[in-house]
């Protein structure tokens, strides 16, 4: 047994014994007990910590974590706000990216193990009838849909089933499949999130009723989770899926999210909405309180991502928003650095992260630039859209050969993209010699110390925006935005500093060091006192 699962072990015995002593818990109150349940369909496990993988985008690499499980996180309702569960669902939307060397088959159709690491982590928890969808896609493929693991446990307790379902939205490593969170569509709802919901929650309509019939469900309950992208798409399923399994009630549907994108209107889709935009009122103000719901939107106040599509347009999530804070106190900042020390990779400096003032004057600059919901769609987004589709594209000769596409074949790849084909041949083959011209001297001369996935979209990503006639500075913000997150080196600055906000370790950091009682209804940078 590794060391630091000992410490753990040891300090949470520590702390329960501090807690009877206490007397804390109720007269009479009955902790249970590890593997005194019974299994049907999986396993129960023992109540404690175990080590999930997850595909590193901060660091490029597969790093691990520990966190606490046990099968009583889902005895009370789901209703009631547990931040040990919030860190395990965290723990398993991380683990639904593909491992790093799984990009070596990218472009692959088929098995190739990018759901290791969810496979993994299912087995480890007791889950079985492990069911995956869209991950045999490959990772070229932008389509409006997402990839989920789902899985199934069925323990006796008391001397009745209860059945746990769980679900878990691929939350890292899409591919181009990142590229449709871009596609907000005409309307209010974000197009491509509202066809993605609408498709997963059939496939998870379709597995419990092919489950039930294998071995009855008894009690049913639901566990959910996703992260950024499969944050957002996991936040609209939540609340579809009373409708399509009455079976299932709030009160046994546990949904996390994670860094979730808004994507609704109170006036779009009624069918995906479900305690609606919690955190405030009808006249839109700020409630002394979150009210009652079973979904839960952990989002960290400096992180830009969830805060896109803005409130400013209207865009919530359900549920409640529960804010992280950012924070300038200079001994939070050790505390912080020092807890995020103990994860793998390389530690966050805390110091370097964007304040929630920082963001909400980035996202002002992005909301002036782009003026409306509608100007977004109309000038915008097909732009954004082609753009991520080039970043997260790569042929096989790409990513084993290192190759660096030639003019001829940038233009055969951006004709191949559905929203290119509006423009003349003759127009996109333009672009692509004006994009190589200005930046082939550029590249070759700094050489290795542009990163190869660089140095490879570059040209791709410049030539789209030239073809969509951006502005020079729209079109700087979009690839100095990319390149950051790609290769997080250097010095970030303005809306760039936020994209640190978004990596998972940055969450797990935040989640173990601040307790509920520090959670936000709205994004907030904690100060010294004066």
């Amino acid at each position: 047994m590794r060391g630091d699962e000992t410490m753990k072990r040891r300090d949470f015995c520590k702390g329960l014994a501090v807690t009877l002593a206490a007397g804390v818990l109720a007269p009479g109150a009955v902790l249970p007990q590890a593997g005194a349940a019974t299994a049907l369909v999986g396993r129960a496990v023992p109540d404690d910590y175990y080590t999930l993988w997850y595909r590193s985008e901060r660091n490029g690499v597969d790093l691990r974590h520990d966190y606490y499980y046990s099968d009583s996180l889902f005895d009370h309702a789901a209703t009631e706000y547990d931040n040990q569960l919030a860190l395990v669902t965290l723990g398993m939307a991380a683990a639904t990216g593909g491992p790093w060397e799984s990009d070596q088959r990218y472009w692959m159709e088929g098995e190739v193990g990018r759901a290791d690491y969810i496979r993994d982590a299912l087995a480890k928890l007791g889950f079985a009838e492990v069911e995956l969808f869209n991950y045999d896609h490959s990772l070229n493929e932008a389509p409006d849909t997402v990839a989920c693991a789902v899985a199934r446990k069925t323990l006796v307790h008391g001397g009745r089933p209860v059945t746990v379902i769980g679900v878990f939205a691929r939350s890292s490593g899409y591919g181009a499949e990142w590229a449709a969170n871009f596609h907000a569509g005409p309307g209010s709802a974000h197009t491509g999130f509202v066809a993605a919901a609408r498709q997963l929650t059939e496939k998870i309509r379709g597995y419990v009723q092919a489950s039930a019939k294998r071995q009855p469900f008894g009690t049913l309950k639901l566990w959910m989770g996703g992260y950024s992208r499969g944050g957002g798409v996991a936040n609209l399923v939540a609340a579809r899926l009373p409708a399509v399994l009455p079976q299932l009630e709030k009160k046994n549907t546990f949904v996390y999210t994670f860094a979730a994108p808004a994507s609704l209107t109170a006036a779009d889709c009624p069918d995906l909405q479900q305690d609606f935009d919690n955190n405030h009122a009808a006249d839109g103000s700020l409630k002394k309180d979150w009210g009652t719901s079973n979904i839960f939107n952990i989002v960290s106040s400096g992180d830009s991502v969830p805060r896109v599509l803005p409130a400013q347009w209207g865009f919530y999530r359900n549920g409640n928003d529960r804010f992280l804070p950012s924070t300038v106190v200079l001994e939070e900042l050790q505390a912080l650095n020092d807890r995020s020390m103990r994860m793998e990779g390389t530690p966050l400096d805390f110091e370097k992260m964007a304040v929630t003032e920082e963001t909400d004057a980035a996202l002002q600059s992005a909301m002036t630039l782009f003026g409306s919901r509608q100007t977004y769609y109309e000038d915008y987004e097909d732009a954004m859209r082609c753009m991520l589709q080039c970043v997260y594209t790569c042929s096989e000769a790409e990513a084993i050969r290192g190759i660096i596409l030639d003019d001829a074949a940038v233009v055969a790849r951006l004709r191949s993209m559905e929203p290119m084909q509006q423009f003349p041949q003759k127009k996109v083959e333009r672009c692509v010699q004006a994009a190589s011209a200005l930046s082939r001297p550029v590249l070759e001369k700094l050489g290795s110390a542009v990163p190869l996935r660089a140095q490879q979209i570059v040209i791709p990503m410049l030539a789209v925006g030239l073809c969509f006639e951006l502005e020079p500075d729209t079109l700087q913000t979009v690839a100095d935005f990319v390149l950051s997150t790609i290769t997080v080196k250097g010095q970030l600055s303005g809306i760039l500093n936020t994209a640190l906000c978004h990596f998972v370790e940055n969450y797990v950091t935040l989640l173990e060091y601040y307790t509920p009682a520090d959670h936000g209804m709205e994004p907030y940078t904690r100060r010294e006192k004066l």
